[in-house]
């Protein structure tokens, strides 16, 4: 279940906690977009957002081992407990990508997730099942306000094929009609943030435990024909 789904539900994990330490209080535009083209197969373009959630999927078809490739982006310093060895690393004002070229198991690229919570896993790689392909650069930075260009919102980070119609409904939950060509474009709007008493003296802790509250606006296209749905936000 995507982390879309997840607050609409009202079942919020980690994985819902893990997209909004980005965020402060503020309107933020143009987030987690999708677009989603049907033919034989169905192709999902995402933004950033949605990476670690398809590759995680994706990863529970694996039969033994498959080639994986991508990076790990992060401040801290990663040595063994990855499991395998990074094919090379780069760094640029203090922050590190750890690059991946080697093959993985389901259990290994599960284990990325579970033990680099707040690390950025970007993956490629394919199964029996489907492909997923993803760039491994930093996301920009998160402003509150306007979007930050007039551009429309891109979903050119990630690229997802599949023929896997549960995964289709997954991202369709409130859409009831059949479609062609779909666009999703969401605004996180946050206008408080509950911080546990234990961590209002330390800024880090604050931001990765702290509660935000608001709503999301869920933009649909479908068919070129747009529409609004509004949900309560509390992650």
């Amino acid at each position: 279940m995507n982390f879309i789904k997840k607050i609409a539900e009202h079942k919020y994990d980690e994985w819902v906690k893990k997209q909004f330490t980005r965020y402060g209080r503020g309107t933020y535009e143009g987030k987690a977009v999708v677009q989603i083209t049907k033919g034989t197969a169905y192709k999902i373009n995402t933004s950033f957002e949605f990476a670690g959630e398809l590759a995680y999927q994706l990863a529970n078809t694996i039969s033994g081992k498959t080639h994986v490739t991508g990076g790990m982006i992060t401040s801290q310093k990663i040595t063994n407990e990855a499991g395998f060895e990074f094919a090379g690393m780069k760094q640029f004002a203090g922050v590190k990508t750890y690059l991946i070229d080697t093959d993985l198991t389901k259990q290994q690229i599960h284990s990325l997730f579970e033990k680099f919570p707040t690390t950025l896993i970007f993956l490629s790689f394919k199964t029996d099942a489907g492909e997923i392909k993803t760039k491994v650069k930093n996301p920009k930075s998160t402003k509150p306000g306007n979007k930050e260009t007039e551009e429309e919102p891109k979903a050119d980070f990630c690229t997802f094929k599949t023929k896997d119609k549960a995964i289709i409904d997954d991202f369709t939950f409130d859409i009831k009609k059949d479609f062609t060509k779909l666009s999703l474009v969401h605004t996180f709007i946050i206008e408080d943030l509950i911080i546990p008493g234990q961590y209002k003296n330390d800024f880090v802790a604050a931001r990765l435990h702290a509660m935000r509250k608001g709503n999301l606006i869920r933009e649909i296209t479908l068919d070129g024909e747009k529409s609004v749905k509004e949900y309560k936000l509390e992650a």
